[in-house]
């Protein structure tokens, strides 16, 4: 591993494959959102997570609103969100007019959501619940969605980290009302910009379909229905066929990785790696570390050496503190998603990461850490 260039967080696989498929697509001369290959990708996607349809658009936000379009979101309404989102998980339920009720998670060493919190906090209003597992952690489990169906409130699934992560026996994404994806360059199914929603109820499905493009019906026109022109475009489908056809061994290698950092990195004082629930298998989207008190010098430390921590990155905190959120703020503090959000840090495990070097990489220019071991 190169320990002179920073260990970016994005690594993209690119072969002879992808540039076979994007051949392929050119030569059809039909890019657009309603080419044959979107289908073929919509198929495929179905299969590889085990659910009954899958719907592609141009981007994890896009899925995000287009899921709350779905399930009758509008103007008034509020959505219960977890406080540890990142911010494009909080921007659509802005977009549709409605308000974002932040719910803690369960401990300050986890991104499952407190169900108590949730339940104190539904209200007339409430149309739906976002569940966010976060660097594709194992978050929340059947529970969470016995919980909302007892409500009678959709739960939907923010699962654009999460590619491959396994909760309870099943992939994240699919236990939800609708499950919604990135493919992002950073992401595992990686298509530059893009997105997917599965679910397996087939009248959701049809809406989805119909409003990611201009709400056209099936023998109708446009404007049928109310829609967006969010569609994944064909080169991007094409994109993510071979994507999705490498996902189940780059799922391997990333959780080889995974475990390899933790160990690798377990023993350094400053670092305790985040919990996995005893029912799930994380993806390898990155590890998770926590700190005894606050995260930013163990980052800044880490940025020096070339590793920049997602959190440090991004600005990551309760999404209330942000200023487009703020307004929204909860009466009282998560203070679970607080600590959390504090104490948190993540180092990459893409196939660029040599676990055995980090250490190393770390130390470069004298900054070390002392050691616990």
């Amino acid at each position: 591993m190169n320990t002179h260039a920073a260990l970016d967080t994005a690594h993209v696989i690119i072969d002879a494959t992808e540039y076979a498929a994007i051949r392929a697509v050119l030569d059809t001369r039909d890019l657009s959102g309603t080419a044959s290959v979107i289908a073929d990708y919509e198929t495929a996607l179905a299969d590889w997570f085990g659910t009954n349809h899958a719907v592609a658009c141009s981007s994890g936000t896009a899925a995000l609103h287009l899921a709350l379009l779905a399930v009758n979101v509008t103007s008034g309404d509020e959505v219960i969100v977890a406080a540890t989102a990142p911010v494009m998980t909080a921007m659509p339920i802005l977009a549709v007019g409605a308000t974002p009720v932040f719910a803690d998670t369960a401990t300050p060493t986890s991104f499952a959501l407190d169900l108590d919190d949730i339940a104190a906090k539904v209200t007339e209003r409430t149309r739906a619940v976002i569940a966010v597992p976060m660097w594709g952690y194992p978050a929340d489990g059947p529970d969470l969605a016995d919980a909302c169906h007892t409500w009678g409130i959709p739960l939907i699934e923010d699962a654009a980290q999460a590619h491959g992560t396994i909760v309870s026996g099943r992939y994240a994404g699919t236990r939800a009302t609708i499950g919604t994806f990135s493919t992002h360059n950073r992401k595992l199914i990686c298509t530059g910009e893009g997105g997917f929603c599965l679910t397996t109820n087939p009248a959701i499905a049809r809406r989805l379909s119909e409003m990611r493009n201009i709400g056209k019906r099936p023998g109708e026109s446009f404007g049928a229905t109310f829609g967006l022109n969010l569609k994944l475009n064909a080169i991007a489908a094409a994109l993510g066929l071979t994507q999705l056809s490498r996902l189940a061994t780059r799922l391997e290698h990333r959780r080889a990785t995974l475990n390899a950092v933790t160990e690798h990195l377990a023993g350094v004082r400053g670092l305790r790696p985040f919990p996995i629930r005893a029912d799930g298998e994380p993806n390898g989207y990155a590890a998770v570390f926590t700190t005894p008190g606050q995260a930013e010098p163990v980052a800044l430390r880490l940025a020096a050496a070339g590793i920049t921590s997602d959190p440090m990155r991004y600005g990551y905190r309760p999404l209330y503190h942000t200023s487009a959120l703020a307004r929204h703020a909860p009466p009282t503090p998560c203070r679970n998603a607080e600590q959390l959000a504090a104490t948190l840090l993540t180092v990459p495990c893409h196939e660029g990461v040599d676990p055995p070097d980090l250490e190393t990489f770390w130390g470069q220019g004298g900054r070390r850490p002392v050691a616990a071991r």
